[in-house]
């Protein structure tokens, strides 16, 4: 990755991948970890320093080739462990760079560079977002690419290039345009976002950047100044650097409302006639009583990430209670005095 340096703050980092060493939470705890239950709790305790949430649920199986996964905060990333040269592979999803407590980026800088042991970030994506539409648009990044904006030196063979979506007669349902291969180095798509989030009429865009190590190396600084390594990019990327980039609580607060919104009308469409029925058959309350969900963890999918926060969630694995064994299924663990098996008493 290289840098253009940039006097303001043109994106925001939507997506991270980085591994370390188990033997960092040795370091941590300042003794040497046995089960990896211990590593767990240890690494769940300085997540949640960084990110303010920590290690809550096991997975029933195991992700990107490692034999165990867990659930980082409020479903807000995954962590995974065993099987993979002693390292730990921890995603922090754009859920979770929305919802992590602000700061969380020197936070990790500072862990990567001065605690953690062989670390390395694999993955890491940076978005700019136009909520009004005022100067990014799919088409515009379409035609960048005839005049050359995705081309770093001149004679250069351009990048691949796939639209998705429907071009010729837009439906509501957003357009993507995608620069590069997903599997290479660097990968750039440019999307409706407020079309896919569920409004036809948005014209808000996003351009994401997702950096790979593959055949590159991340910087950890990075972390830090992401806006420099965001418009070093591509050429035409030039034109996003004298722009502010939307704060993540005006974007998830955005997403939010045009979500609501959706929600609302997709039940008014399925549900609405009946509902109006119920209303009149059996007054508000009791038409809501009758309709209502009952269970505990009632929010839909679509709407539970704009309720999710760095607090929210089930309790992280070090801050839950440990299994209490009873007294009758204790196992002896003094070693007998003498004899083979310990016949003559115990030490």
């Amino acid at each position: 990755m290289v840098r253009k340096p940039s006097a303001t703050q043109a994106c925001i980092i939507d997506w991270i991948n980085f591994t370390v060493l188990e033997d960092t939470f040795f370091k941590t705890a300042r003794q040497t970890l046995i089960a990896d239950d211990q590593i767990i709790e240890e690494a769940s305790r300085q997540f949640e320093k960084i990110f303010g949430f920590g290690i809550t649920d096991k997975r029933d199986r195991g992700m990107n080739f490692y034999r165990d996964s867990w659930v980082l905060g409020d479903h807000m990333g995954f962590v995974c462990f065993g099987g993979q040269r002693a390292t730990m592979l921890v995603t922090l999803t754009g859920q979770g760079c929305l919802n992590a407590i602000a700061g969380w980026e020197k936070r990790l800088f500072d862990f990567l560079t001065k605690v953690a042991l062989r670390p390395s970030i694999s993955r890491i994506d940076l978005a700019h977002d136009d909520i009004a539409g005022a100067y990014l648009s799919a088409d515009w990044a379409y035609d960048q690419y005839d005049l050359g904006g995705y081309t770093q030196k001149a004679g250069g063979r351009p990048p691949n290039i796939e639209r998705v979506g429907n071009w010729n007669r837009p439906t509501g349902k957003g357009r993507t345009l995608t620069i590069g291969l997903r599997s290479s180095s660097k990968f750039c798509r440019f999307y409706e976002k407020g079309k896919k989030e569920g409004d036809k009429a948005s014209p808000w865009c996003r351009c994401e950047v997702e950096f790979k190590n593959t055949n590159t190396v991340i910087p950890f600084d990075v972390l830090l100044n992401p806006t420099d390594f965001f418009a070093a990019a591509y050429p035409c990327f030039s034109h996003f650097i004298q722009v502010e980039t939307p704060q993540r609580m005006a974007v998830k607060a955005k997403a939010a409302q045009i979500t609501v919104d959706a929600c609302i009308e997709v039940t008014k469409h399925q549900f609405g006639k009946y509902i109006r029925v119920f209303r009149e058959l059996w007054g508000d309350k009791k038409a809501l009583d009758l309709i209502c969900n009952e269970e505990d963890d009632y929010w839909p999918k679509r709407m539970k990430p704009f309720t999710s926060d760095a607090t929210s969630g089930p309790t992280p694995v070090h801050k839950q209670e440990p299994i209490r064994i009873p007294s009758f299924m204790q196992f002896i663990t003094t070693a007998p005095s003498f004899g083979l098996n310990g016949e003559n008493g115990f030490a």
